[in-house]
């Protein structure tokens, strides 16, 4: 995978359009860490790559929020656990 700092990919448009050519996807940096990814979409159906973009942000999403409740320890809850708090939660919104 090729990295182009965000000065080069503005200064040097051919360059640009050389590497997405030959490689499909470049990293953009800015003060040397990535920060972008664009992707050459030419020849490939819009929709499809559009759906499958987001599927891969809902899962990267997914993932996050996993390791939150890891850290947080709500992966060891019990069964009774959560019921005890979704009951709870449902008591708070009826009181409201």
């Amino acid at each position: 995978m090729e990295f182009l700092s965000v000065r080069e990919f503005s200064a040097y448009p051919k360059k640009t359009r050389e590497v997405l050519k030959k490689n499909g996807k470049i990293v953009l940096t800015n003060n040397g860490k990535p920060s972008m990814l664009v992707l050459d979409i030419a020849g490939k159906n819009f929709e499809v790559l559009l759906g499958t973009l987001n599927r891969a942000e809902a899962l990267n999403t997914l993932e996050k929020i996993q390791m939150q409740s890891v850290r947080a320890g709500l992966n060891k809850m019990t069964l009774d656990d959560i019921n005890a708090e979704i009951k709870a939660s449902r008591q708070v919104k009826k009181t409201r």
